[in-house]
């Protein structure tokens, strides 16, 4: 009913027709982007990258939100973009390997479009590198840029899971991270992205996929949000027999990073 009654007040006072225009005017760019994005490369020709790790594949794939988000709302400055994609990937690679550094076996869960996986390749040159992800696209492209391999349920030392559990809302939080922690070996870590607790975990629609209609492989918005964790609620979701501490480093700097371990005398 409020809806409703401020509608009629936005139409009566005229701002009802910008409103209206504007969304028609999004609907239009929205389509013209689903157009263009079609007529792109599989893999994004950058005018600038930043000086990478010796061996690290700078491949971009079309449908990445990752990279596509920040050029977008950066009003396409490649620098930006491209130094934030890059180096978030690198700072988690690098606390991996300071975490685990003697992993044989690392699986990159919910990895993408390999912003993190690129890194850990360089990082890990000779452990048995897994992927998983919910896109087929994702998946296929990970294996093709740098040998990945599809995850087959075959336990690892590390598990590597950037920015997934701050896009899954809480009915579905709790199975994925015992998925993670059922995916290590007795003595295995896995290192996790959460946004800063919030006083109440809060969940938002809009996510950086919402944003790019026009990317092909999207996830079902019923299932991909945007999600801040109380303290409480994270500690809820831990399963009994484990623990976590938070690095001192950032994921993006915008993202605490926190190492799971079994609880001493858990095996």
């Amino acid at each position: 009913m409020l809806k409703r009654l401020q509608r009629w007040i936005q139409d009566k006072s005229g701002i009802g027709e910008n409103r209206d225009a504007l969304a028609v005017l999004r609907r239009r760019v929205d389509a013209l982007a689903a157009l263009q994005q079609q007529h792109l490369p599989e893999t994004l020709s950058l005018p600038w990258i930043p000086e990478l790790p010796e061996g690290v594949s700078p491949a971009i794939h079309r449908a990445d939100a990752m990279f596509r988000f920040p050029l977008s709302v950066s009003g396409g400055d490649w620098v930006r973009a491209a130094s934030e994609y890059f180096g978030a990937g690198r700072e988690l690679a690098l606390a991996a390997k300071k975490s685990a550094p003697m992993a044989q076996s690392l699986l990159d869960f919910g990895g993408g479009y390999g912003r993190v996986g690129r890194f850990l390749a360089a990082e890990f040159p000779t452990a048995e590198r897994w992927v998983y992800d919910p896109k087929a696209g994702a998946m296929a492209f990970q294996q093709n840029a740098w040998g990945a391999r599809p995850w087959n349920g075959t336990p690892v030392d590390l598990v590597v899971a950037g920015s997934v559990l701050t896009h899954l809302r809480p009915r579905d939080a709790a199975a994925e991270l015992q998925r993670m922690l059922d995916a290590l070996r007795p003595n295995g870590l896995a290192l996790i992205t959460l946004h800063d607790a919030t006083p109440e975990t809060q969940v938002h629609s809009a996510t950086e996929e919402s944003a790019l209609p026009e990317l092909e492989d999207q996830l079902n918005p019923e299932n991909y949000a945007s999600v801040y964790f109380s303290a409480a609620d994270w500690n809820r979701l831990v399963p009994a027999g484990w623990t976590y501490r938070v690095l001192p480093e950032r994921f993006g700097g915008t993202q605490q990073i926190l190492v799971v371990t079994r609880a001493e005398g858990e095996a």
